[in-house]
């Protein structure tokens, strides 16, 4: 038994604090078990696991005068041992509170925002049906890298046999072959809790209770230790919830394209300047632009995102103006994530078949993305002028209705319906 030292009785804050250390934790025993490192100075700690394998910096807590320079130490770092890319993962807010344009500006990409999530063991719903003949095994021996097509397969199993007093994996069976699997990390300390990760089903044998079975296992393990949370990062809330999880908050990430950044890592002036846009600091921008020619504010970023799309991000109007003013294009979209309806409808007034275009590595319209946003304003413009909606995404090859329908959106459904009656 663990006893007390393991988080009990915990705030949603404390939840969200343990999940962080549980993730930070799993970023140190993966790098450590293979031979990597772990770095950590000053309020922030990253890792590195080889040339072959991605790196991680995890949860910083930085002081905003500091940021900048601990931020070109670790690009430093790994421009000096490249390895097969790096992520940044953060609490929301970040700290400091402008990380995100940090990072963007020294060539990082968006990612995902991670879902926390948190179990109380004691509420632990366990009573679903599974597969006649299910078996469900600790495993801590069994590579799973041939079980095609099933997530998280690149999970490191010698990562499990050099600390099986802190981490077991789960596999589960079905007629003697590999359907799914899941894995628990355990903490102690302030934070200790049991992190819940590589929770995957192949595709054909999903909805019939593999995935519930393997999170309640993992479960039930940490329980069977004396653990009191499970915590975890959630891409599928809905099955998570059936178990008992609680949504606690969202966070952040970030992601490194190595490939990008040693292709172009960006200058200390490149830096400023799309910091200074990112801040809405046109006198700056302005300034530091005299070190350029003509052509660069029209050239993406190392993170491929243009000078426009960040100024969008950021919420900066005076930049994206400052842009406009020297001739960089605005998107329909654009305009309308800064605030500018009116400018939006200006735009696709002027250029019809704008409302055709697809955006980003998705290559969605504008019809996708309200309908991903629950956006009913936005749809409603878009459908006014004569959008195609036939065209199909890059990675769902679905429709904008496909998307309303799948993410349940049943205005936008209504008035899609509705226009391709009337």
């Amino acid at each position: 038994m663990i006893g007390t030292k393991i988080l009990h009785e915990a705030s949603a804050s404390e939840l969200e604090q343990a999940a962080a250390y549980n993730h930070t934790e799993l970023f140190c025993l993966d790098a450590l078990a293979l031979g990597g490192e772990v770095e950590k100075r000053d309020g922030i700690l990253w890792t590195y696991r080889g040339p072959d394998k991605g790196s991680m910096i995890a949860f910083p807590s930085l002081q905003e005068d500091k940021a900048g320079a601990q931020l070109d130490e670790i690009i430093e770092y790994y421009l000096q041992r490249p390895p097969k890319g790096a992520g940044c993962w953060s609490l929301d807010p970040a700290q400091p509170h402008d990380l995100g344009l940090r990072l963007l500006a020294r060539g990082f990409q968006l990612g995902w925002r991670p879902c926390w999530m948190a179990l109380d063991l004691e509420k632990t719903k366990s009573d679903y049906p599974a597969p006649v003949g299910l078996e469900l095994t600790a495993d801590n021996t069994t590579a799973i890298l041939n079980a095609k097509n099933l997530p998280y397969t690149d999970m490191d199993i010698i990562t499990f046999q050099k600390y099986p007093d802190r981490m077991q994996h789960f596999v589960a069976r079905l007629d003697g072959k590999i359907v799914g699997h899941s894995s628990v990390l355990l903490t102690t300390g302030m934070y200790g809790a049991a992190g819940i990760y590589h929770v995957g089903v192949l595709p054909f044998m999903r909805n019939r209770g593999i995935g519930k079975a393997v999170v309640i296992a993992a479960c039930m393990y940490a329980k069977k230790l004396g653990y009191r949370y499970a915590v975890l990062n959630a891409t599928g809330v809905r099955m998570y919830e059936q178990v008992g999880f609680k949504k606690i908050s969202d966070g952040f990430t970030w992601w490194l394209n190595i490939q990008k950044f040693l292709a172009h890592p960006p200058t200390k002036e490149e830096v400023f300047l799309a910091e200074a846009i990112g801040r809405g600091d046109v006198l700056s921008a302005g300034q530091v632009l005299k070190h350029f020619d003509n052509g660069h504010l029209h050239a993406p970023m190392t993170n491929g995102m243009t000078f426009m799309q960040l100024a969008v991000y950021c919420k900066q109007q005076a930049s994206a103006e400052w842009l406009i003013n020297h001739d960089l294009p605005m998107s329909v979209l654009d305009a309308w994530d800064l605030g500018w309806k009116d400018r939006a409808a200006s735009l696709l007034t002027q250029d019809h078949a704008s409302i055709n275009q697809q955006y980003g590595e998705l290559q969605t319209t504008i019809l996708h993305i309200a309908a991903e946003r629950n956006d009913f304003e936005l749809a409603r413009l878009a459908l006014e002028f004569s959008p195609d909606l036939t065209i199909k995404d890059k990675m769902y090859y679905s429709t904008p209705l496909g998307w309303a329908n799948f993410f349940n959106r049943k205005e936008i459904i209504q008035l899609i319906s509705d226009y391709t009656s009337a």
